[in-house]
C-alpha cells in the first residue's frame, strides 16, 4: 500500500492579531501551553509579558504554528519577539565593506570611533518543547522567519542591519555565527533580567 504524505508549512500570527480574533483570555490559553525547558526567561517571557509588551508597542512578538496543507493538524512550535533599539557598534570590529554599508545609516563619533545607529532587534527566539512541539520546527527555520520578517519590514522603510543577544554559550553562539550573525559587543543585564545565566548578553549583528 503506498503510504501518503501530507504537506506541511510554517503560519505566522502576530500576536495583537490573535487577541483582535479570539481575545485575550483563549490566547492566554495557547501561550500557557509554551515550554522552554532550556531558557526560562523564554518561557516567562510569552506567558508573563509578550501581551503586555505588544499592547504597549515595546515589541512586537509573532506566534509560529506548524500545520498541515489539509489544516488537519496545526501545533504551537515557537515565537519570536521583534523590536527596535539605538545601539553602538565599535568601528574596530568592522570590515570596511560592513563600515561602508552603516555610514549611510548611522551617525559616526570619531572621537569615540563607534556607529551610532537604530536597528531592529531579535529579542526573542524560542522552540516550544510542550508535547515534543519542537521537533517540527528548526532553530534555523525559527531563525530565519524571524530575519524574513524584519527584511521585509526594512524593505519599506530601508536599513539592512539587524542584531541579536543572546547568553555566552559556545552552542548558541556557534549557531548564530553559521547563520551570519558576527559577535560586536556585550551587554550587563538589566536588574529585572533574572532568568539569564551570567551577567551579560553577547550581541550578534548580521547584514544583508
Amino acid at each position: 500500500m503506498e503510504q501518503k504524505f501530507v504537506k506541511t508549512h510554517f503560519v505566522e500570527m502576530n500576536l495583537c492579531n490573535m487577541i483582535d480574533q479570539l481575545g485575550e483570555d483563549a490566547t492566554k490559553d495557547i501561550l500557557s501551553s509554551f515550554s522552554c525547558p532550556i531558557n526560562k526567561d523564554i518561557e516567562n517571557f510569552i506567558k508573563e509579558k509578550a501581551i503586555e509588551f505588544s499592547k504597549r508597542t515595546t515589541a512586537k512578538t509573532h506566534l509560529v504554528f506548524w500545520e498541515t496543507e489539509d489544516k488537519e493538524y496545526i501545533e504551537f512550535v515557537g515565537y519570536y519577539t521583534i523590536t527596535s533599539k539605538v545601539i553602538s557598534v565599535d568601528r574596530t570590529i568592522l570590515s570596511n565593506t560592513e563600515a561602508k554599508k552603516l555610514k549611510s545609516q548611522g551617525v559616526y563619533d570619531e572621537i569615540k570611533q563607534e556607529y551610532t545607529i537604530s536597528a531592529p532587534l531579535i529579542a526573542q527566539l524560542g522552540k516550544n518543547f510542550s508535547n515534543g512541539n519542537d521537533t517540527l520546527i528548526s532553530g534555523a527555520d525559527l531563525l530565519q522567519l524571524a530575519v524574513n520578517k524584519i527584511r521585509k519590514i526594512q524593505n519599506e522603510i530601508g536599513g539592512r542591519f539587524m542584531y541579536l543577544e543572546c547568553e555566552d554559550n559556545e552552542k548558541l553562539l556557534s549557531f548564530y555565527k553559521q547563520h551570519n550573525f558576527k559577535i560586536f559587543g556585550k551587554r550587563t543585564l538589566d536588574r529585572d533580567e533574572t532568568d539569564v545565566n551570567g551577567e551579560y548578553l553577547i550581541q550578534l549583528f548580521a547584514m544583508f
